[in-house]
């Protein structure tokens, strides 16, 4: 068992009422910030909503970024995965690959490709232009109507 001195004493009570009168300060503080706080509720309803509409999307944020982050790290993750494995597999039978591209080229008949070229450039108008040549047609034929008629009243 301790045995304090008085100025101990005096210096432990001393502690005790500046703490006492920090707590009070605290209290009286928060108790006027739950006044003004129940105020301004009174005075603008609607502030209690959007508190609500603002925790909700803040829940929402909390949800979303890592389903976000998540789903970027996917779409990075899968093309980059597909790539290297397809280097792997070129790495370990390159013949495979070769016989694979010539395959594809010699699947489509040259015969088919040259057919579609000829009826490509044997077309009068090409698609593309389409609308154009439809205009100077009917230029064409307004010019052919309005130069019949003059030669008509000129007659």
């Amino acid at each position: 068992m301790t045995i304090r001195g008085k100025a101990e004493e005096m210096e432990t009570r001393e502690d005790v009422r500046e703490m006492a009168e920090a707590l009070s300060l605290f209290g009286s503080a928060m108790r006027h910030m739950a006044g003004r706080r129940a105020e301004h509720l009174a005075v603008q309803p609607h502030a209690a909503e959007t508190s609500g509409a603002r925790s909700l999307h803040l829940r929402l944020r909390l949800v979303l970024a890592p389903a976000l982050g998540a789903a970027v790290a996917i779409a990075v993750a899968v093309p980059a995965w597909s790539h290297f494995h397809q280097a792997e597999l070129a790495r370990r039978n390159p013949a495979q690959v070769v016989q694979n591209t010539t395959e594809a080229r010699a699947s489509v008949n040259d015969t088919v490709l040259m057919n579609q070229i000829d009826t490509d450039v044997s077309e009068e108008v090409p698609d593309a232009l389409e609308p154009l040549a439809q205009l100077s047609e009917q230029a064409a034929a307004t010019k052919t109507t309005v130069s019949e008629k003059t030669n008509d009243s000129q007659k």
